[in-house]
């Protein structure tokens, strides 16, 4: 009987076959994952996604088997359900969903970012050159949208990544760091049939690492005097967002240190940049949210008005009568102490036993480390059934176990 490792063996060399790239949906994400799994470079090691265990690979390979016993033999006449549909529905049964994909329908930003990345996808000449593009816009303009339109145009050409785990999991992707640390020879398997990459929430990239983004880029094809070795990086997100941990915002001037200014210089490569400003998620919206997300628009910017000051002075506690409708969203305290204390207080409410969990340190010195010292890990957690709880890390990104999910 084949190992586990040898099955997931079988199953990366099969996603590397045309066969498989052309049969199995997302190959190139699931080929990411059964990479992860193994060993990898140690470069970089910020912000580096968590090796996947064997069993975790395994699950994805796995295809429930469905039991058919019991279930009655129906002499049910499908024929009668035939006649609701006309001749030309059923010639268009085959390929309704992919035409529906097809079917995009784009502001006047939308379609000129999409045109761009279609023109030079259709260039077939010899003298194509890769494409550095940047697609701005707050949340609302459409850009999972689009990105999603691209995936359709570029099929299997296209890596999708982010610079978090939550976000690459909504893309469908792999984090950027995971990217960035497989070995050459792998790095080179993967990226062989890809001509762009996608980078989302970009403002939390850094300019050490996009450093590292263009050398893993030359590295990968052998193309040095090429930015990003010739493939093609397409930047979406929103510049007010928050920044990168530890590195230099990309348009920084004075980079930090050799790898720095690689990226510096990478970024000042990227000539075509467009904004989507059209809100795809106003229409219906009452004109209370509207006045509520204008007034967020200016508050990101250090544009604030008086108006806006009293219009957030009618939003205290003492002000609001349905105070109970709030009761799920998320509190942020000016200390951990007041975080402890309204989080017992909420696990009380539930009206469960509370569970105690311990940590299992790992040397009598890892237990006398405090908990800002490991990434706000505590000793002690209480759990309650029920109780919503956050991750703080990167556990299991391909299946949502990411950084910033929530559940019970």
């Amino acid at each position: 009987e084949p190992t586990d490792e040898a099955l997931i063996n079988y199953w990366h060399e099969f996603l590397q076959t045309s066969y498989g790239q052309s049969n199995v949906p997302d190959w190139f994400v699931k080929l990411q994952y059964v990479i992860q799994s193994q060993e990898r470079e140690d470069e970089p090691s910020q912000g580096q996604d968590v090796t996947q265990e064997e069993w975790m690979v395994l699950s994805d390979l796995h295809t429930p088997f469905e039991n058919s016993e019991g279930i009655p033999d129906s002499a049910h006449d499908w024929h009668l359900d035939r006649v609701n549909y006309s001749e030309q529905h059923i010639r268009e049964m085959p390929t309704w969903i992919k035409t529906k994909k097809e079917d995009y329908r784009f502001s006047e930003m939308q379609k000129l970012a999409y045109d761009i990345v279609k023109s030079n996808f259709d260039d077939a000449s010899s003298e194509k050159e890769s494409l550095c593009l940047i697609i701005n816009g707050v949340a609302g303009t459409g850009k999972s949208y689009l990105i999603n339109a691209i995936r359709n145009l570029l099929q299997g050409k296209c890596a999708f990544t982010a610079t978090t785990g939550k976000a690459a999991y909504n893309i469908k992707g792999v984090t950027v760091h995971s990217l960035l640390t497989y070995r050459v020879k792998r790095l080179q398997e993967n990226l062989n049939n890809v001509e762009y990459i996608i980078i989302d929430e970009y403002s939390m990239l850094g300019q050490v690492t996009f450093g590292w983004i263009d050398k893993r880029g030359k590295q990968a094809t052998g193309c040095n005097g090429k930015v990003f070795g010739g493939k093609s990086l397409i930047l979406t997100g929103d510049p007010g967002q928050l920044p990168p941990v530890a590195d230099k915002p990309l348009y920084h001037s004075k980079p930090s240190n050799a790898v720095g200014e690689q990226g510096y210089q990478a970024y000042h490569m990227f000539d075509k940049v467009i904004k989507v400003a059209v809100n795809q998620r106003v229409q219906g919206m009452s004109s209370e949210q509207v006045k509520f997300r204008d007034l967020l628009l200016r508050l990101r910017k250090g544009e604030s008005t008086v108006n806006d000051w009293e219009l957030l002075l009618t939003r205290q506690t003492s002000n609001i009568s349905n105070l109970t409708e709030f009761e799920d969203a998320t509190r942020l305290f000016y200390s951990n102490e007041q975080v402890g204390n309204y989080n017992h207080n909420q696990l009380a409410k539930l009206e469960h036993p509370i569970a105690h969990i311990n940590a299992r340190h790992s040397s009598a010195l890892a237990k006398t480390i405090s908990a800002d010292d490991m990434s706000g890990l505590e000793p002690v957690v209480f759990l309650a059934k029920g109780a919503r709880v956050m991750l703080t890390m990167n556990s299991w990104p391909s299946v949502g176990l990411c950084n910033g999910a929530t559940g019970t």
